[in-house]
């Protein structure tokens, strides 16, 4: 009897330990917790390029900005989630509108009270510009997609391109030559990243009129752009390897476009593959490993020729 007890006393505690875990990765993925890791993962990734000692407060900020950003487009985005992201707008309305503004004016004041505490005026003024920016799009720009081709593509890449230089004022370090270039990339790659996205919301692009790459020129033409926007990738950091404006280790990021490469397939064999858009969204997180790679390799090599003789 206490046998029988004790393995359903097991199951009940796995079945409720697996429903957190299921919980927490639900909330990961489309609470927009998944892009604002993508926004530390590039502050990383320019700590390694660029030799800037990140800090902890830094990347709290960042990352609430960017989730802050994210929950409020998903959040007011939930009707038109309905047909395109059903389960991301199934998450929403389990969450009610009270909740999601606690969350957000909590998360305003987490980011003000570190700036306070750890930086100063200026870069909150900047930090909370963009901040602001970001929020504002669904109520004051969103209607420009309508007027200007691929505005929405520009706007939020312009965002996470920013971030760069967000990072260097943030800890007082000039704006170089190799902050433009590695700016560049975050641009390039995410206004892929937007165009893959409005490839599965072509459908209800077109009936809103909204100007996107995919819904003016259909989602085989989007594929191409993409596909072309790899190749410029790779060939920018190529080049700015080769003139020595970017360290070597630079070069590290260019198996990222096989990664792209394999989810556009995925995506160009079926628009309704979900999972390839995660792959898309995650991207960021790909960078930094990749990076982070190349410099433990480029530290090795010195020491390489020693471990050969040792042997």
């Amino acid at each position: 009897m206490s046998k029988a007890h004790n393995l359903t006393e097991n199951d009940r505690i796995c079945s409720e330990t697996f429903g957190i875990i299921k919980e927490l990765w639900t909330d990961f993925i489309y609470g927009g917790h998944i892009f604002a890791f993508g926004a530390i993962c590039v502050a990383f990734m320019c700590s390694i390029l660029f030799a800037i000692p990140v800090t902890w407060d830094f990347l709290i900020i960042i990352y609430l900005m960017f989730y802050i950003i994210y929950l409020y487009d998903y959040f007011n985005g939930t009707e038109d989630d309905q047909k395109t992201n059903s389960t991301r707008a199934d998450y929403f309305r389990k969450n009610d509108s009270k909740t999601i503004a606690y969350i957000l004016y909590g998360s305003i004041i987490s980011i003000a009270f570190i700036y306070v505490l750890y930086s100063d005026i200026p870069n909150m003024l900047i930090g909370f510009a963009i901040l602001i920016l970001g929020l504002t799009y669904q109520a004051y720009f969103k209607g420009l997609t309508k007027k200007i081709t691929a505005f929405k593509n520009i706007f939020v890449s312009l965002v996470w391109a920013i971030l760069v230089y967000v990072m260097f004022m943030y800890y007082s370090y000039p704006i170089t030559t190799e902050a433009l270039v590695i700016s560049a990339f975050v641009f390039l790659r995410m206004t892929g990243i937007q165009i893959l996205f409005d490839i599965r919301d072509i459908e209800g692009d077109q009936k809103k009129g909204l100007r996107t790459l995919p819904a003016i020129y259909g989602y085989r033409k989007g594929l191409m752009t993409l596909v072309a926007i790899n190749f410029i990738t790779v060939i920018l950091l190529i080049y700015e390897t080769y003139i020595r404006v970017l360290p070597p280790t630079a070069l590290m990021i260019v198996p990222v476009m096989f990664y792209s490469q394999n989810y556009l397939e995925k995506v160009k064999r079926s628009r309704k593959d979900h999972k390839s858009y995660l792959f898309a969204a995650g991207e960021p997180f790909i960078w930094f490993i990749l990076i982070f790679s190349g410099s433990m390799f480029f530290r090795m090599v010195p020491y390489i020729s020693e471990i050969t003789n040792i042997l």
